[in-house]
């Protein structure tokens, strides 16, 4: 039997330590590396493509769920969240991507969670796991503190980045992409400004017309343009136009 190929992702490096000491207890699992941070595991991820991977969810910058939804969805392998809050592994749990550890675990509890995951990966029912992530990702979107975006991933070649929305100064469509404008720079997204403009925060962001979503904190000054139009300048530069039908959504929101 071909051994299952495995990746460890945990910031804290004794919990690295405990899940390589146990893992090698079993011949049928390969460990393909241990890595530290999500950036670091993204990009093993891609490059390695393991069948099974043991996820920790709350780390500095990028967390478990950040690694998620920066993966595309035919390289999420099958996951085992690895977590001190149980709030996040009840939610984990409750949709059963694969399962949870939370810490601290016995022994008994991970080889339970192994069994598990081994049943699964010898279905290979690739759909059955991505319905279980993409329900997963969903609930923590509709959760109020998991709500609204903190950070968007752009791709730079194989390099990627992660960007604080409180950065961006303006996002305007693109053909079948959007471009995210930072004071200082710019980056191209494979996304829709209508998803962004449902998952970042409405009291932050404001669609000012039907390609353009400005950062409200960002707005300098409002002048009247043409015929019920505005002009909007923004602390980079820009000066966006703001549709009269927009108007009054932006007037209630500034209370101007």
């Amino acid at each position: 039997m071909e051994k299952i190929k495995a990746i460890i992702v945990d910031d804290e490096a004794p919990a690295r330590a405990n899940l390589e000491l146990l893992l090698a207890k079993d011949t049928e699992i390969e460990i393909l590396t241990a890595c530290s941070d999500g950036i670091s595991a993204i990009k093993a991820i891609e490059l390695h493509q393991p069948d099974l991977i043991f996820l920790d969810i709350q780390m500095p910058e990028v967390s478990g769920f950040d690694v998620l939804k920066a993966l595309p969805l035919a390289q999420r392998p099958y996951v085992i969240f690895v977590t001190a809050y149980d709030q996040y592994a009840l939610k984990a749990f409750e949709v059963n991507a694969v399962d949870y550890l939370l810490k601290p675990f016995d022994d008994k509890r991970f080889f339970d969670a192994i069994t598990k995951a081994k049943a699964l990966i010898q279905q290979q029912d690739q759909q059955d796991l991505q319905a279980k992530l993409g329900a997963l990702l969903k609930h923590l979107d509709q959760d109020q503190a998991q709500k609204y975006l903190k950070k968007l991933s752009v791709r730079q070649g194989s390099k990627i980045s992660f960007i604080k929305v409180e950065d961006i100064v303006w996002i305007e469509a693109d053909n079948q992409y959007v471009k995210v404008h930072l004071k200082t720079a710019s980056h191209l997204m494979r996304q829709s400004l209508s998803y962004l403009d449902q998952h970042l925060d409405p009291a932050s962001f404001y669609r000012i017309h039907r390609s353009a979503i400005v950062n409200v904190n960002r707005i300098e000054s409002i002048e009247p343009y043409f015929k019920g139009d505005y002009h909007i300048r923004l602390d980079n530069g820009t000066v966006a136009k703001l549709s009269r039908h927009r108007t009054e959504g932006l007037k209630e929101l500034l209370n101007w």
